[in-house]
């Protein structure tokens, strides 16, 4: 079973917020990436079964303007810097 995440920092006075949402089709991966990125949340990331990230979509505008999601997979980061986004969905 597929798991997205997603992960918003809410700034200094608040505590992150994070949502787990388990999908068992492409249809509910996608709906739920979709209701995340409506939901303005700053990271989404797709998990596979054994728990290791398949992607992950990064908001990458200013705070108040539209946000504009770019996908990144294994690979197209820097090892360093994709450790960092994935241990984002750790629970806080």
């Amino acid at each position: 079973m597929t798991t997205v995440r997603s992960y918003s920092s809410n700034g200094p006075y608040f505590p992150p917020t994070q949502g787990v949402y388990q999908a068992t089709s492409v249809k509910d991966i996608l709906f739920r990436i979709r209701l995340c990125m409506e939901d303005n949340d700053y990271l989404i990331g797709v998990f596979d079964d054994n728990g290791k990230c398949k992607g992950i979509w990064e908001d990458t505008e200013e705070v108040m303007e539209k946000p504009n999601y770019v996908l990144y997979r294994p690979g197209d980061l820097p090892v360093g810097i994709w450790h960092l986004m994935v241990g984002k969905f750790k629970r806080v």
